[in-house]
């Protein structure tokens, strides 16, 4: 199964730096250059001066330790809360590895800051850098990194169909030098807590960005669960932040409620569809937990600073010497076992709904009204 090859990542001891230096024998005499001479006088065999032995020491440890030190490079196409406690996942599970930042590691970070061709630059530069292992953020991210055709580790991680976004051939061995975490939402588990906040719910609407290969694949998927249930999805594509308003607002009298997928797209600009919702009394869920408070209705996901964790094993065991192949790719929500329920009172008053006690008596977090 997959989930126990993941659990092959657990952390093992380290040899310490110390370990692996020389000891340097003691300088007899006490002399200094006094008692070297005495000592040649002697026959004895030459000795270096103390003066002389302590400058070497202190050369070959500093040069041992700069050759320990290990570059972990890592990049996300944009800042928002879940990919932020991703990248918190990732960093945590290093340090409890050995591999703390400025303690033999050395990271590098770049945002894109949601723009594609800086994303490409940065993916060359990266290799360029030459790291020991690359941690991509998000599905745009990764494509880029592996769109230079490095040999370098590469270690994905919030992508949500990596099949499909063309990263690995399937989940039973990498792809050559690409590995890491699916952060597939888990859409039935969603799609239940819709349903049991909105029992008429009969048409939700999915406004998404069509240019996203992760976006896709949820619209696919989520489709096809809802059909099963009755639901009707309604797609609205906003291709740019620009245009995410504007994908919201036609879905407003057509459908029952809204959702917002793990696209980076909607993600960064979230408020402008939240916003409609209450200015509408559209009901807004989210496909991610971490983001509820912004103003959503609410959600039920995955802790995105577990899915940065497992990622951080794995960057770890790379560091750590193991190739690539051994450590195949997994699918968050096959690996945890929590999916917290996250419910907003304030956008609920503002939604004109009423949540169910059953929810509220099960989450995990409740932003409370007037928040």
């Amino acid at each position: 199964m997959r989930t126990a090859r993941f659990w092959d990542l657990a952390a093992r001891p380290r040899a310490s730096l110390s370990a692996m230096r020389r000891a340097i024998p003691p300088t007899p005499g006490t002399g200094g250059t006094n008692d070297t001479k005495q000592v040649r006088q002697q026959g004895a065999c030459t000795m270096t001066p103390k003066p002389l032995l302590l400058a070497a020491a202190l050369a070959l440890a500093g040069g041992m330790a700069a050759a320990q030190e290990r570059h972990v490079a890592i990049s996300t196409i944009v800042e928002v809360p879940a990919l932020n406690e991703t990248r918190q996942g990732v960093m945590e599970a290093l340090a409890e590895r050995g591999y703390a930042e400025g303690a033999g590691l050395r990271i590098s970070y770049q945002n894109a800051n949601g723009n594609m061709p800086a994303q490409q630059q940065i993916a060359a530069k990266f290799m360029g850098d030459a790291p020991d292992v690359i941690v991509a953020i998000t599905t745009p991210t990764a494509q880029a990194m592996v769109s230079q055709n490095s040999d370098i580790p590469i270690v994905f991680t919030a992508v949500t169909d990596p099949v499909k976004a063309k990263l690995i051939d399937g989940y039973d061995a990498p792809k050559g030098n690409v590995t890491g975490v699916s952060d597939a939402a888990p859409l039935q588990a969603q799609l239940d807590l819709f349903r049991e906040i909105l029992p008429g719910l009969a048409k939700l609407g999915f406004v998404y960005n069509p240019g996203l290969d992760n976006s896709l694949a949820a619209l696919e998927r989520m489709t096809a669960l809802a059909q099963a249930m009755g639901i009707e999805i309604v797609p609205s594509a906003a291709p740019t932040t620009n245009e995410v308003s504007v994908a919201t607002r036609k879905l407003v009298g057509k459908v029952d409620a809204i959702y917002v997928p793990n696209d980076s797209t909607v993600v960064s600009v979230a408020e402008t569809v939240f916003k409609v919702g209450q200015d509408t009394g559209t009901p807004v869920f989210l496909g991610e937990t971490s983001g509820v408070a912004r103003g959503a209705l609410g959600s039920v996901g995955m802790d995105y600073v577990a899915i940065g964790r497992i990622s951080g094993h794995m960057v770890a065991d790379i560091l750590d010497g193991k190739p690539v192949a051994e450590i195949p790719p997994v699918i968050a929500y096959e690996v945890l076992t929590e999916f917290p329920v996250v419910v907003n009172l304030d956008a609920a008053a503002k939604m004109n709904v009423t949540l169910p006690q059953s929810v509220l008596d099960r989450a995990a977090s409740v932003v409370p009204a007037g928040n």
